[in-house]
């Protein structure tokens, strides 16, 4: 019983809480307005709450008083700041495909693709933005690459400063971010010449990195966009590390020409996904 009596009231205090939260505008027939709680209607009369002085009051209103009500308008009963019109956080996700650039190096005997298809890979990116203006935002930004069916992989992650351009609808905008971040890298069964022998080994590369991209958010909803990215990223490694997956080279052989494995993190990548919006400021 006291459980299920505790979590009566905290249900209770909850719906409360919430309750005191409301955002609704009210604008009365001698043009006065009030940022407030507005309950619903009792014989022609309104519930009504608001903040005087930091004191919460609670009173009633005519419904013949009342020229004009929008519910959800303000951030809260002790704010009378006006949700702006455009979107104030941002989460987007979309994939698509990336194609290496640079030095590549492709053994006979891993792939029967040609060098194109086997620079040519999947992409996965996502973003997550808060923005200061209809215009200027940061964020945080992290993408995934992988080319020759996994045995080359990419990801980076890094903070990012994005930009918004609003069409004349004030609806779609074309968008483009600029981030500088870690990006890492590893290559398995790559075949490597020494000797007489052809030791498959794997590699590891880390490398700051820049990533740049440019794209178009067409908005279905409020809510929800779908997206069109165009980036790129560049990235030289400045650490490899070489593990021996077939136990062939050991201590006492000479150090191994990598040649052109993990060269380079460069890609350009094309994606489409969407991109879910907030009008809420941050509390």
């Amino acid at each position: 019983m006291k459980a299920i009596y505790f979590t009566s009231v905290l249900i209770l205090v909850s719906v409360c809480s919430f309750s005191l939260k409301a955002q609704d505008f009210l604008v009365t027939i001698n043009r006065d307005s009030l940022n407030c709680k507005l309950g619903k209607l009792e014989n022609d009369q309104y519930p009504i709450s608001f903040y005087h002085n930091e004191k919460k009051i609670d009173g009633k209103i005519h419904k013949d008083s009342i020229l004009f009500y929008k519910k959800n308008m303000f951030r809260s009963l002790r704010n009378n700041q006006l949700f702006p019109w455009y979107p104030l956080k941002e989460f987007s996700i979309d994939a698509g495909v990336a194609h290496q650039f640079g030095p590549f190096q492709m053994e006979d005997d891993l792939t029967d693709k040609s060098e194109f298809a086997a620079r040519t890979g999947f992409y996965i990116g996502t973003d997550i933005a808060f923005f200061m203006t209809k215009t200027v935002g940061y964020g945080l930004k992290y993408n995934y690459r992988s080319l020759l069916s996994g045995d080359i992989r990419y990801q980076y992650v890094g903070p990012m400063l994005a930009l918004r351009f609003w069409n004349k609808n004030k609806k779609d905008y074309w968008f483009c971010d600029v981030s500088g971040g870690f990006g890492w890298m590893a290559q398995k069964n790559a075949p490597i010449q020494r000797d007489l022998i052809r030791p498959r080994i794997e590699m590891h590369a880390k490398a700051i990195t820049g990533d740049f991209s440019v794209g178009h958010n067409f908005r279905f909803s409020p809510g929800v966009s779908l997206r069109v990215k165009l980036s790129g990223i560049i990235g030289y490694p400045s650490f490899v590390r070489i593990s021996d997956i077939q136990k062939l080279v050991n201590a006492n052989d000479k150090s191994l020409e990598i040649g052109h494995y993990c060269h380079n993190m460069n890609t350009i990548n094309l994606s489409v996904g969407f991109t879910f919006h907030s009008t809420r400021p941050l509390d």
